[in-house]
C-alpha cells in the first residue's frame, strides 16, 4: 500500500476514543488526527439546547475538511478519534429534515470524501458508565449534556455500527479498562496490532 494505513475509533461520547487513540498513536509511531470540540463555537448552545445545532455540525465538518486534507502521507500509520463518516451519524438525529439536505448540500460541495479507515475500532459501554465518564471529565461544555439525548446518541452509533461493511474491531470499554490497567492496556494493543496484521498481509 502506498498511502497510510488509517486506523478509526468510534463511539459514543465517553466511550473512550481520544485516550485510546493517544495511546496506539504512540505505540505505533503514528500520525494523530482528533476530534477539537473545544474549538467549536457552538458546541456549548447545542448542548444546553438553546440551538444551534446546523452551524455546529458545519463546523465539525469544516474542521474534517482541514484535518484530513493536512493529514500526512510519510507515515505509515494514522490514527484518528472519529470516523471519516461521523456526520452520518449525528445529522440525522440533530437536524431537521431541511437543515439535514442543506448540509448534504454544502459537504457536496466542499467535495469531503477522506479515505475510510482501513480498520474501524469500535468502542462502547454501559449508558451509565458513558455518563459517569463525561461528568468526571468536567469538560464545561458537556456538564448540560441531557442523558436522553445520549441515549439516543448511543442508539444511534449501535445502529450504524450493525450496517457497517468494513474490517471492524468491536471493544466493550465498560469491562476494559485500559486507562488504569497496565495489562489491559497491553492486551488491547496487542489485539489492534492482530488486526492490523490482517489487514497488511
Amino acid at each position: 500500500m502506498t498511502r497510510p494505513y488509517i486506523i478509526s475509533i468510534e463511539g459514543p461520547i465517553g466511550a473512550g476514543k481520544t485516550t485510546l487513540a493517544r495511546r496506539l498513536a504512540a505505540t505505533l509511531q503514528a500520525s494523530l488526527i482528533l476530534e477539537k470540540p473545544e474549538d467549536n463555537a457552538f458546541l456549548p448552545d447545542f448542548y444546553r439546547q438553546t440551538g444551534g445545532a446546523l452551524a455546529t455540525e458545519l463546523q465539525f465538518l469544516l474542521q474534517r475538511q482541514t484535518q484530513w486534507q493536512a493529514a500526512p502521507a510519510d507515515n505509515p500509520y494514522i490514527i484518528s478519534d472519529y470516523s471519516v463518516y461521523k456526520d452520518e451519524i449525528f445529522t440525522p438525529l440533530t437536524l431537521s429534515p431541511h437543515e439535514l439536505q442543506l448540509f448534504r448540500q454544502i459537504k457536496a460541495e466542499l467535495h469531503y470524501q477522506p479515505t475510510p479507515a482501513d480498520l474501524l475500532i469500535f468502542l462502547d459501554a454501559p449508558l451509565a458508565t458513558l455518563q459517569e465518564r463525561i461528568l468526571s471529565r468536567a469538560r464545561p461544555y458537556e456538564q448540560k449534556l441531557d442523558g436522553s439525548y445520549l441515549a439516543k446518541v448511543q442508539q444511534a452509533y449501535q445502529d450504524w455500527r450493525r450496517l457497517y461493511p468494513a474490517p471492524c474491531l468491536d471493544i466493550n470499554t465498560g469491562q476494559l479498562d485500559f486507562v488504569r490497567e497496565a495489562r489491559h492496556n497491553e492486551n488491547l494493543i496487542k489485539t489492534v496490532k492482530y488486526h492490523l496484521n490482517i489487514i497488511e498481509e
